[in-house]
């Protein structure tokens, strides 16, 4: 039977990605301190976020996705252990899964599955949540079929999968916005393995490169970060400098 406190978390799933597209909304508008460090100086029309806004109702079908299998019995291990394994698993398949299909999605046959997303070239508030149907069900379906077949042979627990389902959406809200949050010298340390709002920008405005969703591993491994990534970091974060254009590369300083 499912429990009052795992509708609770399902229902926080099921909202927190508008909550936090409202925030950021407010954010820009209102031209909160951490919406300073604009990443592209460059407008972001109405049209633009009215149809991020309808494609972004179905968002909430990963909780009732998750909702299915735990109706079914799946993800039934309540002990602390099982919590932080199941996390951890959760994050690093994640990683996987995210940038194998995104990658796939990016190959001609399959790019009428992420089109959509892409007719965002700039992030608005709601593009992190503005997805095709067919994209976000294979997204979903994805990590969560995975691992309900890890446990029928190891049993996992819902909430520390619901605890990185709740990460994920926040990390993923602000990956999308037009403003970098990370300090000046996020890249000297903890930048070198996860990724930013300005990473993720990239991926959008220039169409391909910087496929990783929460880490920059797999681009590294594959070669598919975009070598100026870090010293565009720094004319926004240091030099609060915002590109002008979609394809504005920042060349080494030598070569300016």
């Amino acid at each position: 039977m499912i429990t009052t406190l795992e509708i609770t978390v399902l229902l926080v799933i099921a909202t927190i990605g508008h909550v936090m597209a409202l925030i950021w909304l407010l954010a820009g508008r209102n031209k909160w301190k951490i919406a300073e460090r604009t990443i592209y100086d460059l407008p972001i029309n109405d049209k633009q976020m009215r149809r991020e806004f309808w494609n972004s109702l179905h968002t909430p079908s990963h909780a009732v996705i998750l909702f299915g299998f735990l109706y079914f019995g799946f993800f039934q291990n309540t002990s602390i252990a099982s919590f932080f394994i199941s996390a951890f698993a959760t994050f690093i398949w994640a990683e996987i899964w995210h940038y194998a299909s995104h990658r796939a999605f990016h190959l001609s046959a399959l790019h009428w599955i992420h089109a959509e997303h892409h007719k965002s070239h700039l992030n608005s508030p709601f593009t992190a949540i503005s997805f095709s149907f067919t994209e976000k069900l294979i997204f979903d379906l994805g990590i969560l079929g995975l691992l309900a077949a890890v446990d029928l042979v190891y049993s996992l627990n819902f909430y520390g999968i619901a605890a990185w389902f709740i990460g994920y959406l926040l990390v993923n809200s602000f990956s999308h916005a037009n403003f970098e949050l990370k300090s000046k010298d996020y890249n000297r340390w903890v930048g070198k393995v996860l990724t930013s709002t300005t990473y993720h920008s990239l991926h959008h405005s220039r169409y391909t490169g910087n496929y990783g969703l929460g880490t920059r591993v797999l681009d590294r491994i594959f070669g598919t970060e975009w070598e100026d990534y870090e010293r565009l970091y720094d004319r926004i974060s240091r030099e609060e400098r915002p590109l002008t254009r979609l394809r504005e590369k920042v060349e080494p300083s030598g070569l300016r």
